[in-house]
């Protein structure tokens, strides 16, 4: 199994850049839902639902959050 080398400082502040435009964590309200929508909405018109997309991946990702979130309210 390979070994994975990344810096973790590093690692956290990329994920927070991230964070600012895609909301990539669990949705708790329905503020926090319509963000998700839209931001899925933008990756989608970006390509994104082509699965060969380099977007593909954080469509998925972001589709959890807002799946799981229509699930449970």
């Amino acid at each position: 199994m390979e070994t994975l080398n990344f810096n973790v400082n590093e690692l956290v502040q990329q994920y927070h850049d991230v964070c600012k435009s895609i909301p990539l964590k669990p949705i708790h309200n329905e503020e926090e839902y319509q963000e998700a929508i839209n931001s899925l909405n933008q990756l989608l018109d970006a390509g994104g639902a082509d699965e060969n997309n380099v977007l593909a991946e954080l469509v998925d990702a972001l589709g959890v959050f807002i799946y799981s979130y229509e699930t449970e309210y």
